[in-house]
């Protein structure tokens, strides 16, 4: 009997001996090397990282297994993030239009509440259709904790909601949308500017929160950086910025709001432009799953829809515009009616729209890669 117990513990492998196995094994692979692709010397030269796969193999795994479960999130959490975004952004630049805009920019106000309305209403059949029950969303607001990401998303996403609402509908009463009645009047009393400030904080939140919630998850890719939320806020204005732009351009505007519009998109897009590279050089190692070119990595998505389709050329674009709008008078009409203006600026705020999809689209898809790579997971781990 004591025989049989003894070889049994002979037999039973402990978990050092499965990694020295599989440590082992993975040393006496040797990569063939390969030319670097463009692709893969731009993440190399923004994340500071150049992968290195013979002194990787070594690192010990537990058979490669994956240490941390992979996100269940797919296309309704990218949407969700896309559209709370350009919410948020068009009230704070709707809120910027009213505190400090003159009259030929009230246009900006009006469209950029309507906007802010109209991209929200998406936002909540999104999440509920992402927790799978709508039970489940009605739990979350049974409480509220300070410290939980979600619960705070949650009611950040319920406040500001309630606040572009109401600021719609009084931009509506203000327009004569409403009729004429007893609560058209009341809304028209309401001051805008009353509005504004207490709304622009819960969308600036809100624009932000959903890159904060990424971070505090065990996802390398998300959490080694502390970037993401000052991402997620920049590309908010650039593309809410882009879609008043697109919408202005269609139904006409003022050429000297367009062209305030064409600056504020312009240094928008600049400062996202620091943020992602800013994002990149600390996320480092793990920013593989977003900037890579392996299967499952996007990084072919990421360079071309949004780092250089959906960013820096059209920032390029405006960039020209700006110089040779500066060499030229502006265009105007008699008795301040509204001017449409060329196509190349429809087609930058286009571009810039296209960037800010993609760019929530490959940081969620790099987590699926990111947390099957128990390589990486286990050095962010020991950071």
């Amino acid at each position: 009997m004591r025989d049989t117990q003894h070889e049994k513990t002979e037999r039973a492998p402990t978990d050092e001996a499965f990694i020295n196995k599989t440590h082992s094994h993975t040393s006496a692979i040797e990569p063939i090397p390969h030319q670097s692709t463009l692709l893969e010397r731009l993440a190399s030269l923004t994340t500071g990282y150049t992968p290195d796969s013979i002194s990787e193999l070594k690192e010990k795994t537990y058979f490669d297994y994956p240490a941390v479960k992979a996100p269940l999130w797919s296309w309704e959490i990218i949407w969700y993030f896309f559209m709370g975004g350009l919410a948020a952004g068009s009230y704070v630049l709707a809120s910027i239009a009213t505190l400090f805009g003159k009259k030929e920019d009230r246009i900006v106000a009006r469209v950029g509440y309507y906007a802010s309305l109209l991209a929200l209403l998406p936002c909540p059949p999104l999440l509920i259709k992402d927790l799978g029950r709508p039970e489940k969303f009605l739990n979350m607001l049974r409480v509220f904790k300070f410290k939980s990401p979600m619960s705070m998303g949650v009611w950040g996403l319920l406040t500001f909601s309630g606040f572009s609402g109401i600021t719609a509908m009084v931009q509506a009463s203000h327009d004569g949308l409403l009729g004429r009645w007893w609560g058209t009047r009341l809304l028209s009393r309401i001051p805008l500017k009353l509005l504004a400030i207490p709304g622009s904080i819960f969308g600036v939140f809100l624009g932000g929160y959903t890159g904060v919630l990424l971070t505090v998850t065990s996802i390398p890719v998300w959490s080694r950086s502390k970037m993401l939320g000052a991402l997620f806020v920049s590309s908010a204005f650039s593309t809410s910025t882009a879609l008043i732009s697109v919408i202005l351009r269609i139904i006409g505007a003022p050429a000297k709001t367009l062209y305030k519009l064409e600056k504020i998109e312009w240094a928008n897009m600049l400062i996202e432009i620091t943020c992602l590279l800013t994002y990149l050089r600390t996320a480092g190692r793990t920013a593989k799953a977003l900037v890579g070119s392996e299967p499952k990595e996007q990084g072919p998505t990421f360079w071309t829809m949004m780092f250089g389709g959906g960013l820096i050329l059209p920032w390029l674009l405006q960039t020209l515009m700006l110089i040779a709008g500066s060499k030229q008078p502006r265009q105007h009409t008699s008795q301040g009616q509204p001017t449409k203006r060329g196509g190349m600026g429809l087609l930058v705020s286009l571009l810039v729209l296209m960037g800010g999809y993609f760019l929530r689209r490959t940081v969620v898809n790099a987590g699926h890669a990111s947390s099957a790579d128990a390589r990486t997971t286990l050095w962010n781990a020991r950071r």
